[in-house]
């Protein structure tokens, strides 16, 4: 006899997951400023340089004395008859 087939059954659909990963890098920059600033103090010290001098003054009189040591007191020479 020939092979008879009968009407096809169908079992129930089974479900499965398959699940792709893809890995995306995605670059994400915080990105930051660093201002330097540099300070130069100046300090002004204030120097008051003084000098001196000595000035000695010596003075002649017009009449000369002549002191002798009997005679203790200063003579003028106009005193002094020569």
């Amino acid at each position: 006899m020939p092979t008879q087939y009968n009407p096809p059954q169908t079992s129930p659909t089974k479900q499965y997951v398959k699940t792709n990963v893809i890995n995306t890098v995605i670059p994400v920059f915080h990105p930051t400023h660093t201002t330097t600033v540099n300070k130069h103090f100046i300090t002004y010290k204030h120097n008051f340089p003084n000098t001196r001098s000595v000035v000695a003054e010596c003075y002649t009189q017009s009449q000369r004395f002549i002191c002798g040591v009997p005679q203790p007191p200063c003579f003028s020479k106009r005193m002094l008859r020569y």
